[in-house]
């Protein structure tokens, strides 16, 4: 991914109206109470896939992706007929390992800076800007957001000239819907909209999407996950080109969980860093932090390494390293493999995200200065209350 696809914003500044702002609220709102509707069933039904009207498209550890027959002419059919691309719905469906919160931290990026590391760990898109910030993550309520953006992902062959890479402007929502018995569903909607001050791009053909994922807790380290919608890639030249790509995207639940996790060990190592800038690092010690093995007898020539959050010794058995994914000061994405600590993963792996998120929110809000804005209406779209 070169650093100026996420970094030059393609258009001017999106200015909303209040009344765009509460349209595209009450937008979000209620498709996405649409598709829970629909969902909790489905969910409650234990998630039964009809092979009438599903056909597996592909499968990787415990999720299934599956696109609509074209012949299925039910009333639920998801499929336009008329579309010109003719392309078919897709569902995706399965358990993920992990938590909901953590889950949710890694689905949540409402800045371009979190769209840029999400995007390193899930592998979702592969150039993007934000346009205009409806709803911001609050401490209150971390996860939720509501923002308008614009991505583009890759088409293959699209370096011989024949195709264009495909570009989408849509609507982004994320947060939590409540359940009639009290619970939460993580929520993930996307979906295409229009404005006259974002114009389609030459060297790019504007596709339509609607796109809404649902996440449920179900066992202390179990996720139910479903997602359905649409993308269409507007041409049908493309068409089988496109649907391989369109189904990869629908396995990224998948890579949420880590993205989460991985975002909790970045905060984390940097607040250790910030506090040792003021106070000063620990001493290191001579034995490794995890197997207390001397430095003495660590191989001759090899220098020890440290945990880059407690700043502990660590013999080269015991040092574990993780691939971290950091945003620098000018705007380049650093991907590194940086050094921990068991005792350091295990921290940061059980500490709350949504604590740690509303950390974060205020901590920048208080060093950029920023006044949190949110529209008066905006509460209506903080949780879906569904009553059945």
């Amino acid at each position: 991914m070169g650093k100026e696809r996420f970094t030059i914003n393609p258009f001017p500044a999106l200015a909303l109206s209040d009344a765009e702002k509460k349209q595209l609220l009450e937008l979000g709102r209620t498709i996405i109470e649409a598709n829970f509707e629909r969902d909790d069933p489905f969910f409650k039904g234990g998630r039964k896939v009809d092979p009438r009207r599903w056909k597996l498209s592909k499968e990787r550890e415990h999720m299934k992706v599956y696109t609509e027959r074209p012949e299925y002419v039910g009333a639920d059919a998801m499929t336009n007929p008329n579309s010109t691309s003719k392309l078919p719905a897709i569902l995706s469906v399965g358990r993920v390992e992990g938590k909901l919160d953590d889950m949710m931290y890694g689905v949540v990026n409402p800045t371009l800076e979190e769209m840029r590391i999400k995007a390193s760990y899930v592998h979702d898109f592969d150039g993007a800007a934000v346009l205009s910030t409806i709803v911001r993550p609050t401490e209150e309520e971390p996860f939720n957001s509501v923002v308008v953006k614009w991505m583009e992902m890759d088409i293959p062959l699209r370096r011989t000239g024949m195709v264009q890479n495909r570009d989408y402007v849509y609507l982004e929502c994320t947060g939590f819907a409540r359940t009639s018995d009290g619970g939460r569903a993580g929520y993930h909607f996307l979906h295409s909209i229009d404005f006259p001050q974002i114009p389609k791009l030459s060297d790019r053909v504007r596709g339509d999407l609607s796109i809404c994922g649902f996440f449920r807790q179900v066992a202390p380290n179990v996720i139910d996950v479903c997602k359905t919608g649409l993308m269409d890639p507007a041409g049908d030249m493309i068409r089988m080109l496109a649907v391989p790509v369109m189904t990869e995207a629908f396995l990224s639940p998948l890579r949420y969980v880590h993205c989460g996790q991985m975002r909790k060990l970045t905060w984390k190592m940097e607040k250790s860093h910030a506090e040792a800038r003021l106070h000063g690092a620990p001493n290191p010690g001579t034995t490794c932090v995890t197997c207390s093995k001397p430095s003495t007898g660590w191989t001759l020539g090899k220098s020890a390494s440290t945990c880059k959050c407690c700043f502990r010794v660590l013999c080269s058995g015991c040092k574990i390293k993780k691939k971290i994914s950091i945003v620098t000061a000018d705007l380049a994405l650093s991907e590194k493999k940086i050094t921990f600590c068991s005792a350091c993963l295990a921290d940061a792996s059980t500490s709350s995200a949504a604590d740690i998120a509303a950390t974060q929110i205020v901590e920048n809000t208080r060093k950029n200065g920023v006044v949190r804005s949110v529209a008066s209406h905006s509460s209506s779209s903080s949780d879906l209350m569904v009553s059945r």
